[in-house]
């Protein structure tokens, strides 16, 4: 499994609600309609205040709600990373390039937006001691 994240970011003038909107009936739609048959999935988490400043388990440390630069982290969940390059191939292609073009240049940030590509170490869901620090005879960690 491969993965990218985008952080994206609004131009100023459009408020948070207006960037989800958009991006939901254009922007994610034209990604759906000319890539979704290479997606395994693909999120949108809209984010619009994040937690930070200090350690949260201590009151007085300055923990708590900050703004945030991003206004969406979306998630492209891919079989492999060939997938990204065949995205990429795709949304280069003459019409399909100057589409996404105008779009992005109605609402978002370019500036502000980073790529992530990740290669997922998926653990799973359910615990599995095997080769971790509770894989010990006594089931208590050890970190020696």
């Amino acid at each position: 499994m491969f993965k990218v994240l985008h952080f994206i970011k609004r131009k100023p003038h459009l408020s948070h609600a207006e960037f989800r909107a958009h991006f939901e009936r254009s922007h994610a739609a034209m990604a759906l309609r000319f890539c979704g048959h290479l997606f395994c999935e693909y999120r949108r988490n809209y984010v619009d205040i994040v937690f930070t400043g200090g350690d949260s388990r201590d009151p007085a440390s300055g923990y708590g709600p900050r703004a945030w630069d991003w206004d969406l982290i979306s998630e492209w969940i891919l079989p492999d990373e060939a997938a990204l390059h065949e995205i990429y191939r795709i949304m280069q292609q003459p019409g399909i390039d100057e589409l996404f073009r105008a779009d992005e240049d109605r609402f978002i940030d370019r500036t502000a937006t980073v790529t992530v590509p990740c290669d997922v170490a998926d653990v799973g869901t359910r615990f599995n001691p095997a080769g971790t620090v509770f894989d010990t005879p006594d089931g208590i960690p050890r970190w020696d």
